[in-house]
């Protein structure tokens, strides 16, 4: 298949997900329909339902059972980020209001709620299947859930090996679920563990370099310093810069917002900028090693997910020198 051919699949498939999306709203008659059709206005990148639909074209899986099990993938990660903008009280998602800020919390808790809910009933809908993926999804939403509940105002600056483990349970598993769902649909489940392996990888790549973005430039407000959430730069210059650990470390557990773009500067003009890009290179470089030890059917997608990761990088990386 050309290039041109790929993509144009690709958006029909996109096209087929949204009408997907349409079809399966809440009743107008209910009083989440309002707030369901603003949010799928603007879906998003959708990029877990496309990791699902190219691991089901690659594994020859049914294409209605490979379309249900993206949107389900898809839904679950979109009720996680309405879930997470109630904690945060975050205003915009996508250039547009939140759903918490447009329809007020209890709304955008209802509307998460049912979105997981829908999620579970399409990956049920595979005949064969059902259970497993549900189960999936199921143990996907805990581990999310465990990392997210460590993502929030720290009493002290996670260290790196906690920084870790918090990236990996928030990035990771909706993002290991669509290539797995696939392979389990086309009764291939060996080696899978090395998905979870590599697509780990991945999530503290693209965590990290969201760290380094939320730090880089100075001009704007770090969310993560101002909310004292785990963030990689941060913690590799509180654990590194013997001339301001304790400093930093006074500061960071009080309750002053006066100093965050201070410190915010300091950091970025630290050494830790560029060791966070190192961890980044080195996990990617990693993930790369992994990709031949996949089952064959699969090892397209996952170069596929290593690259989307690393143009993230670059577009970001010029961004900021821009």
């Amino acid at each position: 298949m050309s290039p041109i051919d790929s993509l144009k699949k690709g958006l029909d498939r996109l096209s087929q997900l949204d009408s997907l999306y349409e079809s399966e709203m809440p009743q107008p008659s209910s009083s989440l329909f309002e707030a369901a059709r603003y949010h799928f206005n603007n879906p998003g990148k959708s990029f877990r339902a496309q990791l699902a639909l190219s691991s089901g074209d690659a594994l020859s899986q049914n294409q209605k059972d490979s379309l249900h099990w993206a949107a389900a993938c898809e839904l679950l990660h979109n009720a996680s980020l309405i879930h997470d903008d109630i904690s945060d009280a975050s205003t915009h998602r996508r250039g547009q209001w939140s759903i918490n800020h447009k329809f007020g919390p209890d709304m955008a808790l209802c509307l998460g709620d049912w979105m997981v809910a829908k999620a579970f009933e399409l990956a049920s809908r595979n005949h064969s299947h059902g259970g497993q993926l549900a189960a999936l999804l199921a143990n996907a939403m805990q581990d999310t859930c465990s990392g997210q509940s460590s993502d929030v105002k720290q009493s002290r600056c996670a260290t790196l090996s906690e920084w870790q483990t918090i990236a990996r349970g928030k990035t990771a598993p909706l993002l290991a679920a669509p290539i797995k769902g696939a392979a389990i649909s086309a009764d291939l489940e060996t080696n899978l563990d090395r998905v979870d392996e590599l697509v780990a990888l991945c999530g503290l790549a693209y965590q990290g370099r969201n760290d380094i973005n939320d730090i880089v430039p100075s001009t704007h407000r770090s969310c993560d310093l101002d909310g004292r959430k785990p963030n990689l730069v941060v913690s590799l210059y509180a654990d590194t810069d013997e001339a301001h650990k304790q400093c930093f470390h006074q500061w960071y557990t009080s309750q002053d917002q006066d100093c965050v773009r201070k410190w915010q500067k300091s950091i970025a003009s630290s050494d830790a900028i560029a060791t966070a890009n190192e961890f980044v290179d080195k996990w990617l470089e990693q993930a790369d090693l992994l990709v031949s030890l996949l089952p064959q059917q699969l090892q397209s997608v996952a170069s596929g997910l290593i690259s989307s990761v690393k143009l993230t990088a670059v577009l970001e990386q010029q961004e900021q020198t821009a």
